[in-house]
């Protein structure tokens, strides 16, 4: 259960919502469920915004504020140390059907966030990193790491400018897209992102302008069987611009137009075809609501496009959606619901970018005082440009969460990923069971 991730994504759903911004490249490091409790920074302005939807009525969000973490006062800082450590099993380790091999590890996982806030100006730091270390594959051994600062500052009753970057050097999963079936190891890359935006709100209207840059840089792996394995030419940076403009209709409803840019550059060509270069853009609708006390959600629809420099590749273009609906029929049970359909761009050799659509239902229960239990379920589908290869890919998730009040807890999990392409030779099928037990401390 990521509570902290689930904040930073209540906080940052707006913007997703109005941009499919494409993420960065998989990462155990970002993917994996941590346990990590932190409260939320305290708001830099007193002020009521008409489009802040104030009944939080799902069980996670009721259950945080008394398992958070306490965290230290070191000057003018408040300093929240944690560490997360336990088992993993892994029924396919290589993510290979032809070759699947299962394993245990030891995963430990530190963190770090530093923050300190005076009048309008806020500031938090975050340092996190992930060790791994399996009892039979010495190969699938890793180390990442990842770091930031983020920072706002107050320029108005409601308004504000914002500003953030991170750099992490992580490990890229087996089971990832452009995961190569020969490399002898994870392959290893440098992620710098970066972004700048401002929020300009009036009594009924806002608008929110923000820029964003992603550099990924992978490093040269070993081969199987002996030599290097080029994977430079996944290298590249992605250039992303958007405004979004919203009107309140009444307290539980507003609605929002949005328009977004991106640019997308590959370090090397393909020898003899070409850049792998592109261009796009999307422009959308959408709402943010609270039909009753019992459903929320933001919905956004629009058309998106991406074009390629590659020579007879065609452009990508269609339906741009993305939204959640958050139901708690009783206090007992949230269940969200989610739907996608995107623009990524890929470091599949061959294709510049892929379609993604698919969609979730997860359910939160509490069990019990201070019992979590949380059951997960999706399908997804990339149909990629450039090259013939399209991948389904389901996956379930279902974990049981112990929040205790001296501010740590305990998590037993399963997972199950799975990928069934429609694709050349060099692309695996696979299926995955995964079960960890994870301890958190926190100050």
């Amino acid at each position: 259960m990521r509570h902290d991730a689930k904040r930073r994504l209540c906080a940052a759903l707006p913007l997703i919502l109005a941009t499919g911004w494409a993420a960065p490249a998989a990462a155990q490091l970002l993917q994996d469920a941590p346990t990590v409790a932190i409260p939320p920074p305290p708001p830099i302005t007193t002020a009521q915004s008409v489009f802040a939807r104030q009944q939080e009525v799902t069980v996670v969000d009721r259950m945080l504020p008394a398992f958070s973490a306490q965290g230290t006062k070191i000057g003018g800082f408040d300093v929240f140390p944690a560490l997360a450590i336990g088992p993993l099993y892994t029924s396919n380790i290589f993510a290979n059907n032809a070759n699947r091999h299962g394993d245990v590890a030891v995963v430990v996982r530190p963190e770090l966030t530093v923050r300190t806030s005076a009048g309008p100006y806020q500031l938090e730091a975050f340092g996190r990193g992930d060790l791994r270390r399996y009892a039979s594959y010495g190969s699938e051994n890793t180390e990442e790491g990842l770091g930031g600062v983020d920072g706002s500052v107050a320029i108005g009753a409601l308004s504000s400018l914002s500003a953030g970057a991170s750099y992490g050097s992580l490990i890229e999963p087996r089971y990832a897209a452009d995961s190569p079936v020969d490399a002898a190891r994870p392959l290893s890359y440098t992620s710098l992102d970066a972004f700048a935006g401002a929020t300009v709100e009036g009594a009924s209207t806002r608008v929110i302008l923000r820029g964003d840059l992603s550099s990924l840089r992978f490093r040269d792996a070993s081969r199987v069987g002996g030599g290097t394995l080029l994977t430079r030419d996944r290298d590249r940076r992605r250039y992303q611009g958007l405004v979004r403009v919203e009107r309140s209709l009444s307290p539980a409803v507003s609605l929002y137009g949005a328009a977004s840019a991106n640019k997308i550059d590959y370090s090397l060509p393909i020898a003899g075809v070409g850049t792998r270069d592109s261009k796009g853009y999307g422009i959308y609708v959408g709402s943010s609501f609270q039909a009753t006390s019992l459903l929320r959600g933001d919905v956004r629809i629009g058309y998106i496009r991406q074009n390629f420099d590659l020579a007879g590749v065609r452009p990508l273009s269609g339906l741009g959606a993305l939204g959640t609906l958050t139901f708690s029929p009783t206090r007992l049970w949230t269940i969200t619901a989610r739907g996608e359909s995107s623009i990524e761009d890929s470091g599949v050799p061959g294709s510049g970018g892929y379609l993604h659509r698919g969609g979730s239902l997860r359910a939160d229960n509490e069990l019990r005082r201070y019992l979590i239990a949380s059951i997960e379920g999706g399908y997804f589908r990339d149909t990629y440009r450039g090259i013939q290869r399209r991948d389904s890919l389901p996956y379930a998730d279902a974990s049981v969460t112990y929040l205790s009040r001296n501010h740590w807890n305990a998590r037993l999990g399963y997972r199950y990923l799975a990928r069934s392409c429609t694709c050349s030779v060099g692309v695996t099928d696979f299926d995955d069971h995964r079960v960890s037990a994870t301890l958190t401390f926190q100050i």
